[in-house]
């Protein structure tokens, strides 16, 4: 009787973990994505201006922001830029909320899908197509 009790207590302890593990909060799941959603924009964007950026002059190459110059720079670049969004959340007690997730998780998706003829021609501003509610969350 006491190992039945015994057993019904850890399994109920396992299902509640697995349970509670499912279902991770807004906040979780941003965390959890901002990695990805790094790695992918920088790989991308880097993929797709690398021709461009060849044709600078060696002597003007300076003028490229230094998050454009390598994947690992501009992964850190977006790494320092969530981690003062979050700081900020916290400040002004704003939390992350399921369209925000749902936004990220679209950007992410069309990111990998789309082709570099978005990054070209832009002046300065890239509209990436499943991306625009990104802008809404950059401030």
């Amino acid at each position: 009787m006491k190992i039945k009790i015994t057993s019904l207590i850890i399994s109920l302890g396992l299902i509640s973990v697995v349970a509670c593990k499912g279902s991770a909060s807004p906040e979780a799941k941003l965390l959890e994505l901002a990695p990805k959603f790094q790695k992918t924009m920088c790989s991308k964007t880097i993929e797709c201006t690398k021709d461009e950026f060849a044709k600078i002059p060696p002597a003007y190459r300076n003028m490229i922001p230094p998050f454009m110059q390598s994947e690992e720079n501009c992964i850190t670049f977006f790494k320092g830029k969530f981690d003062e969004a979050h700081k900020k959340r916290v400040t002004e007690k704003k939390e992350v909320t399921v369209e925000m997730v749902n936004a990220f998780e679209s950007c992410i998706s069309a990111l990998e899908k789309t082709s570099c003829e978005v990054f070209k021609g832009g002046k300065g501003k890239v509209a990436i197509p499943g991306c625009e509610d990104m802008e809404k969350y950059s401030n």
